[in-house]
């Protein structure tokens, strides 16, 4: 295969991954990036895009093996950490691999994953409409993983507004944003609201132009959003009311006690990446009857099952990401089609990082997609 026809099976593929994402079927352009991956390493290139985040990934990486091979479970521990290392590298690579060829290359990425996020809210909005107030999601993802794509999602149609030439772009975006609002405030997904308000806050804050004018349009969205969910106004307003409520989370500070438990237990390596759901029953609150797979809290669960080694080798690892993406605005600063569009990779990479504090809706091949393709973004030490 020719290397310019190896480039577009590589665009073709992310692109395809990145529309995908928001539904919940980045899986079925997986085999893709890895074909392509596969040849180009095969017509001779290295098996890597050096990035600003080699070290603490690399480091990440061997913090999970280790916690695995250390596993009271270690073949199901290792066999995940092996899993996640597959999907980090061809995420990773994939994405950074275009972008290096290309920077311009953010804008069709963005508004790739702006029209699958929007076709991915219109599905959910229709699926969840004659069961109100029923959340709402698509077949492969829940609520709350619903609620982690389209967050993201709200924040990069936000950039496209930003870089908008003329009025038509930039009422299709507005448009647009009402619809993924709509659908964001139907999933119920309170972890997921949240962040959507931190990635937006992020967005409003570091905007390079039309920032009096961000605000006017999300406050107009945000109104237009709330009325168009009609009866589920109700109870939209308890699950909003239930936000600050310890009586209404009891079972979420549950699981984050046990996890607290099962890190004091096994401060170091932990009980093995993978095995939260293992190691609970051992180590759960009293009087409490639960069953589940995270703590719904991603740091907490890495301290659990990867012990403060992989919880550190985690936060090195994100601290280098999103380092990589503040000096990638940095060096766009003054690109008119460009500089929104970083600033909105980096809003959405925290508005999925704030939601982590709630859910752990990262942990899996196909969501891992969407979060190391945000990460990767601004990694490439491509030319400019």
């Amino acid at each position: 295969m020719t290397p310019r026809a190896l480039d577009q099976l590589f665009l073709g593929g992310v692109l395809l991954a990145v529309f995908l994402y928001p539904a919940g079927y980045t899986a079925w352009a997986m085999p893709v990036l890895l074909a392509a991956t596969i040849l180009d390493i095969a017509s001779g290139r290295r098996p890597w895009i050096p990035t600003a985040f080699d070290r603490p990934l690399v480091a990440l990486l061997v913090a999970l093996l280790a916690s695995g091979l250390a596993s009271e479970w270690r073949l199901e521990s290792a066999g995940l950490a092996v899993l996640f290392g597959l999907t980090m590298w061809i995420s990773v690579y994939s994405v950074a691999r275009v972008v290096q060829a290309r920077q311009e290359v953010v804008r069709y990425l963005v508004a790739a994953w702006a029209a699958g996020g929007l076709l991915a809210a219109v599905w959910g909005i229709l699926r969840s409409a004659p069961y109100w107030p029923v959340g709402a999601s698509t077949p492969p993802l829940l609520q709350t993983a619903l609620g982690t794509t389209l967050a993201a999602t709200a924040v990069l149609v936000l950039g496209i507004w930003t870089v908008a030439d003329g009025a038509p772009v930039r009422i299709l975006a507005a448009a647009g944003l009402v619809v993924v609002l709509t659908a964001l405030e139907l999933t119920w997904s309170r972890g997921a609201w949240i962040a959507a308000l931190a990635g937006l806050a992020v967005m409003v804050i570091l905007a390079p132009r039309r920032r009096a004018g961000l605000l006017v349009l999300l406050l107009f969205t945000l109104i237009l959003a709330t009325a168009a969910i009609g009866p589920g106004r109700v109870s939209l307003v308890r699950r909003i009311e239930a936000v600050p409520s310890a009586t209404f989370n009891l079972d979420r500070l549950a699981l984050w006690e046990g996890a607290l438990r099962i890190a004091r237990a096994h401060p170091v390596l932990g009980t093995g990446y993978g095995t939260f759901h293992r190691a609970w029953p051992r180590h759960m609150p009293e009087d409490i009857v639960q069953d589940p797979t995270t703590a719904h809290n991603l740091y907490l669960t890495f301290a659990a099952e990867t012990g403060l080694v992989g919880l550190a080798a985690f936060l090195a690892f994100i601290v280098a990401a999103l380092g990589g993406l503040w000096r990638r605005i940095a060096c766009t600063r003054g690109d008119p089609r460009t500089d929104g569009l970083w600033v909105a990779c980096l809003a959405a990479a925290v508005a999925v990082l704030v939601h982590q504090l709630f859910d752990v809706t990262v942990a899996s091949v196909h969501m891992g997609f969407g979060f190391s393709a945000l990460l990767a973004l601004g990694q490439a030490r491509g030319r400019r």
